[in-house]
């Protein structure tokens, strides 16, 4: 069985390889001891403090296989951004200009440099090794974190917002960066993700244009690749549709992916979370129909797909299962449907999707 929980001190070397098999591009979990050190601490603060929705903070969580006890996963939440550190995206900005002497109109788009994510609540550092995809387990990572988040919602901001990346060509290179970003920053897109990932983002504001930038101008292949996204994170991208994310026309300032938003309370996972107490432990059969559950803490959070028997407001579990959420009868737990369906209900058809 797999498990999501809350990264501990002495997870540090097991995680130190887990970021060494990410290739890089996970600028959230450098293969860095003192920065990972730094994010551990972060989190480990975050989970065993009183923290208000005031506070910025980390969630850093792993993907644990309980057979082995090896970290095959990471996921994290990140609160309150863009106060302590800036946090920039475009806002692609539609213009209509009327000229009646000529009888024309002109549609234009223009990209302007915003902060209106600021305070919001930020999901990432989604990854999961190649072998272990499978069995549901990139959806347990991901919900694991709104199950987290419903545990403690006045910890989060009103809004949830996802990163996605952006598109990039045959020859692995960001159109958007290659004819838009590079012409201020003059350093290669991997030098300039990194910085933004580990320093304090002052290079940004000391170099990003402050003026809007009309797309038009730019070469087709650039504009076709605004808020289009790798199409490596398209299945990530649809179980965020899935929970209700939608994009709102803001793109990232490096590679022009999409950003992704979502009112928190209207997160499909939070809203379909009941709380169940434990009634008994029997042995189940094994079934697809697994629910997702949880304990409803912070420090000793724990979440996994299992089979359970509900039977109104409560609910029987396996012996084994207890003994990996380390609940007794009595104890409550946190469930959710396994499966989110995509009722369509906020999706927003865009080009990018």
């Amino acid at each position: 069985m797999q498990i999501v929980r809350p990264v501990k001190t002495d997870d540090l070397e097991a995680l130190m390889q887990l970021a060494k098999k990410t290739g890089g591009g996970m600028t959230s979990m450098p293969a860095d001891y003192d920065l990972l050190a730094k994010r551990i601490a972060d989190s480990v603060t975050a989970c065993e403090s009183e923290l208000t929705g005031d506070d910025g903070a980390t969630y850093f969580m792993v993907l644990e296989d309980t057979a082995t006890g090896d970290l095959v996963g990471t996921t994290a939440i990140y609160t309150n951004v863009g106060l302590d550190l800036p946090f920039y995206t475009y806002k692609v900005l539609r213009v209509m200009q009327r000229c009646p002497e000529l009888d024309h109109i002109q549609e234009t788009q223009l990209l302007t440099l915003t902060n209106d994510f600021t305070g919001s609540t930020e999901i990432g550092s989604l990854f999961l090794l190649p072998e272990f995809r499978f069995g549901g387990n990139g959806a347990l990572l991901s919900r694991a974190r709104y199950m987290l988040m419903g545990n403690r919602p006045e910890r989060f901001g009103e809004k949830t917002i996802a990163e996605m990346r952006g598109f990039r060509d045959e020859d692995d290179k960001s159109p958007v960066w290659e004819h838009l970003g590079i012409k201020f920053f003059g350093i290669a897109f991997d030098d300039a993700d990194i910085m933004s990932g580990v320093s304090d983002k002052r290079f940004i504001s000391d170099l990003m244009p402050k003026y809007p930038i009309y797309i038009d101008l730019l070469p087709k292949v650039a504009q076709e690749a605004i808020g289009v996204p790798f199409p490596a994170s398209l299945p990530a991208l649809k179980m965020l549709q899935k929970e209700g994310f939608r994009y709102t026309n803001y793109v990232d300032i490096f590679d022009g992916g999409p950003t992704v938003e979502v009112y928190t309370a209207d997160i499909h996972t939070i809203q379909q979370t009941r709380t169940l107490r434990v009634s008994g432990f029997v042995e189940l059969p094994e079934t697809k129909n697994k629910m997702l559950i949880s304990t409803g803490y912070l420090r000793r959070f724990k979440c996994c797909l299992a089979d359970v028997h509900i039977d109104g407001e409560e609910l029987q579990i396996s012996p084994t299962l207890a003994d990996i959420l380390n609940v007794k009868i009595g104890d409550e737990l946190k469930v959710a449907p396994g499966r989110v369906v995509d009722d369509g209900r906020f999706t927003t058809s865009t080009k990018a999707f």
